[in-house]
């Protein structure tokens, strides 16, 4: 069951939403506020999935209920609804993380549709937040077995008891994927640095080198590469010697953090361009359906900035331009080609209502829609 809650202070409006979808048939709990108070207040109390907020309502408007909201769930999706006058009132709250807006009037139809949206992509950020915590709990248990039947000085299980991991070392990460050799080797002296603060603490210690484990195998598996090669990696560097030393745990580090790299490099072209050509054969397919950097980042396991940089050197645009071209060549066809009126246009496409479709248009084309059809009617 999903958790949706209606801000709206005007009662039929609110009654509307609420009441002409069968929103329990669908698979929702509903909630109903009538100001940006009481939404709060719900929002606090209850584990709420999706908000429906009127932008424009007495005292706390939906906007300042949009950001009190976020800080207190990241992870919530919010849909804004908003009249022509506040169109870009609407159009900033994008700025504060909001899925979407709809223009009045609209269809409820139309409301149920852009909610299964925001659903849909709750799911799968919530499945792939559970696919990840599986992931390092797998490198994390392959590491502790491995790990403490050399260095059994070192290893104390209660070490790890109810202790999440600390955060990834993301510049690791980030080099892992796309660094030169030369930055490896600095990362991993800081790598060494940390160690050394952490020396006269085994607990600590052994919390520092099981982050940079689990960080290090993860991303050999979200570059399609097996965990067990990056576990053999990791085995193959283990000292024989039965009583090991401090400096054997930093030349082990080193050891196998420049072999995953090697690893990494090997196969980087091949995998990479294949990783990007499937992006691009997956954005061909669902341009329509609202996809960004961030979302396609998110489902590949990259940093929007390192796909943005990939996506540009494989298919030699920059991805929100491609995404703009797929638009704008479909919408050309489709006011070339068909009698669609703008609503089913703007809706084929994925836009909230023809208003925006239109502004869009005239911004990236130069002219509105209505006048490109009427300039390509002309000329047969």
């Amino acid at each position: 069951m999903c958790n949706l809650l209606i801000a709206e202070d005007e009662k039929f409006l609110r009654d509307k939403v609420s009441k002409n979808v069968d929103w329990e048939g669908r698979g929702y709990k509903t909630f109903v506020a009538s100001d940006g108070e009481e939404a709060l207040e719900i929002i606090k109390r209850e584990q709420i999935d999706i908000l429906v907020t009127d932008i424009r309502m007495p005292g706390m408007d939906g906007l300042e209920l949009t950001s009190e909201a976020k800080a207190l769930n990241e992870d919530l999706k919010i849909i804004v609804i908003s009249g022509h006058a506040e169109f870009e009132l609407a159009q900033a709250s994008i700025r504060l993380g909001v899925e979407d807006y709809l223009l009045k009037p609209f269809r409820t139809e139309r409301l149920f549709e852009v909610v299964e949206k925001a659903r849909e992509k709750l799911e799968a950020e919530r499945q792939r937040r559970r696919e990840e915590e599986r992931q390092e709990e797998r490198a994390r248990q392959s590491f502790q077995d491995r790990f403490k039947s050399v260095f059994g000085w070192l290893v104390n299980p209660q070490a790890l008891a109810n202790q999440p991991l600390a955060p990834i070392r993301e510049r690791l990460v980030e080099l892992l994927k796309s660094g030169t050799t030369e930055e490896i080797l600095a990362e991993i002296d800081q790598v060494h640095q940390s160690m050394e603060q952490a020396k006269e603490e085994p607990d600590r210690l052994f919390i520092v080198l099981n982050d940079i484990v689990v960080s290090t195998l993860s991303t050999i598996e979200s570059l399609g590469f097996e965990v067990e090669q990056g576990i053999s990696l990791m085995t193959k560097h283990l000292p024989a010697a039965t009583e090991t030393h401090f400096s054997d745990l930093k030349e082990w580090v080193k050891g196998f953090l420049l072999d995953v790299n090697d690893l990494i490099e090997s196969g980087q072209d091949g995998s990479m361009e294949r990783l990007i050509q499937g992006v691009k054969a997956y954005v061909d397919e669902h341009y329509r359906t609202g996809i960004t950097l961030n979302t396609m980042a998110q489902q590949v396991n990259m940093s929007s900035s390192q796909l943005s940089k990939l996506f540009y050197e494989y298919i030699g645009e920059n991805f929100s331009d491609y995404i703009t071209g797929l638009k704008v060549r479909k919408a050309k066809e489709l006011l070339k080609g068909t009698d669609n009126r703008m609503y089913e246009i703007a809706d084929y496409l994925g836009f909230t209502d023809a208003y925006y479709f239109s502004s869009w248009f005239k911004r990236t084309v130069g002219v509105t829609p209505t006048d490109y059809r009427a300039e390509f009617s002309g000329k047969n």
